[in-house]
């Protein structure tokens, strides 16, 4: 899908396309590219002057962020979070390409619907031939859309928790796995689009213009955020990780004990019937009517003392 915006008259109008041959521009516009093809990306290079492998660079999976500039042509790419499983609150990072010139103004998106929708709800004047603060705002607006994903995230790992405090299933250690990589994708990201700002912070085409100097800080401050909140999630998560395999060790320490007397206990009533199944003459109470009797009884009563000496042992240990 195509979308052209356009401002007239302070009012940003839109235009939506399905085919790039029907795509009409005027100078000044912002082109908007969802599921992009090679095709279209091609075709819209002849038409904005953008060369094309500043846009083909939306079709890399792979593309990191970076800056790229070619005579008038500027290339920021980000690195921008997005849903592959809304249940698990399991997310992954793709790129969102911006090119752009002196006349058009190109964005690229494959994965990532909620970047533009938190754009347009947040920021009251989009003036699209403003190149610097547009890509300043979607900068700003990506980060909070990080942060909006880490509180989700952060909401979800302590569902997780309360559950773990009343089960030791793998499926609970599983999830936080499945949130962790989530976590290890967005720290990279978030520390790629830092570098990002830092260097569009330093370059004369961002520093000229006082007017966006709060929104450059107000971009800094929200990526310094996200990074912050990022790395909390992911040591907190270790630690719920490292805390929850001791638990399962404490269980199995546990029930290892439970085995290890239950076997000393049932050994001595076995012990004493090896004895008196040996092939020899003359075993006491061989010949006795009342022989097996005595002999169980004998049996049971040294598995009982024993079991209760074990016990008594252990909770003396306990106490100390």
């Amino acid at each position: 899908m195509i979308i052209v915006y356009k401002e007239i008259d302070k009012t940003l109008d839109k235009k939506v396309y399905e085919n790039i041959d029907d795509v009409k521009l005027e100078e000044g516009s912002w082109i908007h590219i969802s599921e992009p093809t090679q095709v279209i990306l091609e075709k819209l290079a002849l038409i904005t002057s953008i060369p094309s492998d500043f846009l083909l660079s939306a079709l890399d999976e792979e593309e990191s962020a970076r800056i790229d500039v070619e005579d008038d042509n500027a290339l920021i790419v980000l690195d921008t979070p997005f849903v592959t499983d809304e249940e698990k609150k399991l997310y992954s990072t793709a790129p969102f390409v911006i090119a752009y010139n002196s006349k058009y103004y190109v964005t690229i998106e494959r994965h990532n619907f909620e970047l533009l929708d938190e754009l347009f709800k947040r920021v009251r004047l989009i003036e699209p031939h403003k190149h610097v603060r547009l890509t300043l705002n979607i900068i700003y607006r990506l980060a909070t859309l990080f942060i909006t994903y880490l509180k989700r995230i952060n909401a979800y790992t302590d569902e997780i928790e309360k559950t773990l405090r009343n089960s030791t299933k793998n499926k609970e250690v599983i999830e936080l796995m499945d949130i962790n990589k989530s976590l290890i994708y967005f720290s990279t990201a978030l520390n790629a689009n830092k570098n990002v700002l830092a260097k569009l912070l330093k370059s004369p085409n961002y520093t000229r213009f006082e007017s966006d100097f709060d929104l450059m800080e107000d971009a800094q401050v929200e990526i310094n955020q996200a990074v912050e909140m990022c790395t909390i999630l992911r040591d907190v998560l270790t630690g719920m990780m490292d805390a929850f395999a001791s638990v399962i060790n404490n269980n199995m320490n546990l029930i290892m004990k439970s085995l290890t007397v239950v076997t000393i206990v049932i050994s001595i009533p076995t012990l004493v019937a090896s004895f008196f199944g040996m092939n020899v003459d003359d075993l006491p109470l061989a010949h006795s009517d009342h022989g097996f009797y005595i002999i169980f009884g004998v049996s049971l009563a040294l598995s009982i003392i024993v079991a209760i000496c074990l016990i008594l042992f252990a909770n003396r240990k306990k106490t100390k």
